[in-house]
């Protein structure tokens, strides 16, 4: 596979280990661009056919491209004779969600842990509908977070994920606190700020498949 931000090719193991034949699909075992060394050949009969998969999580905007190359002999007159042929899938990944985030100080009793109520706006900027499983607002040593978004239910009711059609916004809010040790040390601002730690998201589209992104550091600057 060849991603964007790198010049040098990353292989790709198949899976699963043990191989399945099946009728009326491709023929053939495939590599990444950069060999991956199969020790066990496979032999396939007349109309039969090899089916593996190559997992491979995309983790940034761009063209990508996957090449497959396929090496076999054939048991016939010309047996012993090994032949190659290989194919170039190229394709676009483009980002799905946007993050918006915006930090505001609240009250907080003299001498107690400062706090801070932390809100993202999520807009999805994809082509497909999706719908939000996960947020979370992983903190830092010296804070506590509380969500309070759809996850917070009364009683009675059921949890329902909020679904988003392209160009849908979504807003998210956790209540941070800021934790104080027993000899009354507090969390260190770094050059001015403090970092209350990153915001991960997750979603599935409508047949299934999983997308995954986490901000970078998020906190609140001191004035």
């Amino acid at each position: 596979m060849k991603i964007p931000s790198s010049g040098v090719p990353i292989s790709l193991a198949l899976g699963p280990e043990s191989p399945q034949t099946d009728e009326g699909s491709e023929v053939g075992d495939g590599e990444g661009e950069k060999a991956v060394e199969i020790t066990n050949g496979v032999d396939l009969e007349p109309g039969k056919s090899l089916q593996k998969v190559v997992n491979f999580d995309l983790k940034e905007e761009g063209s990508h491209v996957l090449a497959v190359t396929v090496t076999y002999s054939e048991t016939t007159a010309t047996r012993g004779k090994i032949r190659t042929f290989r194919k170039l899938y190229q394709f676009v990944c483009k980002g799905c969600m946007v993050v918006r985030t915006k930090t505001g100080a609240l009250y907080s009793e003299e001498n107690a842990g400062r706090k801070w109520a932390l809100e993202a706006q999520l807009e999805n900027c994809g082509e497909e509908t999706i719908i939000l499983d996960m947020v979370v607002l992983e903190t830092t040593e010296g804070f506590r977070s509380r969500g309070i978004n759809w996850e917070v239910l009364g009683e009675g009711e059921v949890i329902k994920r909020p679904v988003l059609m392209p160009g849908d916004v979504q807003q998210v809010c956790f209540l941070v606190e800021e934790i104080i040790s027993e000899d009354g040390a507090r969390p260190e601002p770094i050059d001015g700020k403090l970092i209350f730690g990153i915001l991960s998201l997750g979603w599935r589209g409508t047949i299934g498949n999983r997308g995954f992104l986490s901000t970078g550091a998020l906190g609140a600057r001191l004035k």
